[in-house]
């Protein structure tokens, strides 16, 4: 029994060590099927010159399965577009918006005299602004942008893809192509510069 319960725990220890090699295996060989001559294919060059659209619909009909490479590992983060339009919005009808509460939340610390301040229409300093869009976005929860991504073999090499996409509950993500890039880190730092953005950690 001891014997049994022995071998049991020692496969335990070492199957997320095998899982690892097993992974690292099939990432070593995506790296080098990349880099296998496919003249089948367009070269780097000439995709990138292709429209978004036409770019969407090479890779919908020549990446098998593309749509479930857009979910697990390959997400990115999220993204957050708001206009000054929508935050005027709310400071015109700050009662309605509950702005009070929004900026309150983001900021603890805010005086109950400036809380008056700021409901008797007092304009918002940029730091009160700020926290404005930071409530705006955390209740506005199905308007956030999802980010996922990968890389997708050329003539030779790979170009690394960048969908966008809005959740539909249940049903998934409703993803659209954004656009392509030479490598993964050019996505990322396009992501970087939007200006409300939470990327996973381990990117």
């Amino acid at each position: 029994m001891s014997s049994m319960s022995s071998g049991k725990t020692i496969k335990q220890r070492l199957w997320p060590h095998i899982m690892f090699i097993r992974q690292s295996i099939r990432n070593v060989w995506e790296y080098v099927h990349f880099y296998i001559y496919d003249p089948s294919k367009p070269s780097k060059a000439e995709f990138l010159k292709l429209s978004v659209e036409d770019q969407q619909s090479w890779i919908e009909a020549n990446v098998p399965k593309y749509v479930e490479k857009l979910y697990g590992d390959n997400y990115l983060g999220c993204s957050y577009e708001i206009d000054e339009d929508m935050v005027d919005e709310y400071l015109e009808y700050r009662e309605d918006y509950n702005v009070l509460g929004l900026i309150g939340k983001q900021l603890p610390t805010i005086s109950d005299e400036r809380i008056d301040e700021i409901d008797e229409g007092a304009e918002l300093t940029d730091e009160e602004r700020e926290a404005l869009r930071n409530g705006i976005a955390e209740n506005d929860v199905s308007g956030w942008d999802l980010h996922s991504g990968f890389y997708f073999k050329v003539r030779f090499g790979a170009l690394y893809c960048l969908f966008v996409g809005h959740e539909r509950g249940q049903g998934g993500c409703d993803f659209e192509l954004e656009c392509v890039f030479k490598t993964k880190q050019l996505a990322l730092r396009h992501l970087s510069n939007k200006p409300m953005v939470a990327l996973e950690a381990r990117q």
